[in-house]
């Protein structure tokens, strides 16, 4: 055995939990069961913007509303961008 044997087991092992956490995160707003549906890019309060929900959280494939601590995501749709105004329909400032 060489000396760098453990060190690609570690190297392997840590691949392996990247993936499985990058997967996690694609199927976040995609399926809803759990553990799935608790995997967001952000969560914020919203309560202060016209269409949003108190609390919203940003996932994969949208901005989704938090009911009972699970994420809700309504009309979701792939590549959704982070920003604020178009996601609620707003034209406040944010700065």
């Amino acid at each position: 055995m060489t000396p760098r044997a453990p060190l690609a087991f570690v190297s392997l092992i840590l691949i392996a939990g990247a993936v499985l956490l990058i997967l996690f995160t694609l199927l976040a707003g995609a399926v809803d069961r759990n553990p799935t549906n608790r995997f967001y890019f952000l969560e914020a309060d919203t309560s202060g913007l016209g269409n949003a929900a108190e609390t919203s959280r940003w996932t994969f494939w949208g901005s989704c509303m938090v009911m009972e601590g699970a994420n809700a995501c309504p009309g979701v749709s792939p590549a959704y961008p982070f920003d604020p105004n178009r996601n609620f329909d707003t034209d406040m400032s944010f700065g």
